[in-house]
């Protein structure tokens, strides 16, 4: 993990000035893979990504770009129907559990930067939060949360790298000035994301006897194969 932060760092330093950078932005669907140890616990993962970026020079050949990447992941969601208290039986609720993890992290991508097809690689490392949570929401089609706890959680770090293919789809070919958008791409990657050690839930984990709730947690490393569907947007 200190290898990948120096290679962040020295890339960090190497880079132009904020002024000179291109600012990029997107987001799209997150889905994943459990592998290790997790994967004996959790099967599948989905959920949203989103990223902000700054690419330097002007339209280089080879690309350098310092990103935040952001993704939040639902590996687990059970849903029932209950009375709204034992004194209100005539009223019943949604119970939602989601069993979920935000990964926040930054990194350094390394790329083409011009041309209908651009392939790049990234290196990243950052913090994982992994928890479960309930809530109450009211029947219907207006699902309003009523009332909201988080039942179990954890942090621990994620480091990884990944490749990925990033294709125009729309260009202005007008001079444009900064921040007027420039580039819309279709952006797919693929990447591992090595994890710490955590303690978390999963489905199944939480019992509910006699008015009481028993957590069974379980422990391992949070390691992903995951991939990216999204856009990416140049200014």
């Amino acid at each position: 993990m200190n290898r990948l932060y120096l290679i962040l760092l020295t890339g960090l330093l190497l880079t132009p000035s904020y002024s000179l950078a291109r600012l990029e932005a997107g987001g799209g669907l997150s889905l994943a893979w459990p592998q290790g140890d997790f994967k004996q616990q959790v099967d599948f993962a989905w959920g949203g990504t989103g990223r902000a970026g700054w690419t330097f020079g002007s339209q280089p050949a080879a690309a350098a770009t310092v990103f935040f990447d952001f993704n939040y992941l639902n590996y687990g969601r059970e849903r029932r129907v209950e009375p709204f208290s034992t004194t209100i039986p005539d009223v019943v609720v949604n119970v939602v559990t989601d069993n979920f993890m935000i990964l926040v992290s930054p990194g350094l991508a390394f790329g083409v930067g011009r041309g209908p097809v651009r392939p790049y690689g990234e290196v990243f490392g950052g913090m994982t939060y992994i928890a479960t949570s309930t809530r109450i929401e009211n029947r219907g089609l207006a699902s309003e949360t009523i009332a909201e706890s988080t039942n179990f959680d954890d942090f621990t770090y994620n480091v990884g790298a990944g490749a990925g293919l990033k294709i125009l789809v729309w260009k202005k070919y007008l001079d444009v000035k900064y921040p007027e958008l420039r580039e819309a791409l279709i952006d797919i990657k693929l990447s591992y994301v090595k994890g710490g050690q955590a303690e978390y839930l999963k489905k199944g984990s939480i019992r509910r006897s006699g008015g009481r709730v028993e957590y069974d947690t379980v422990q391992s490393s949070i390691d992903l194969m995951r991939l990216r569907l999204g856009v990416s947007l140049s200014f």
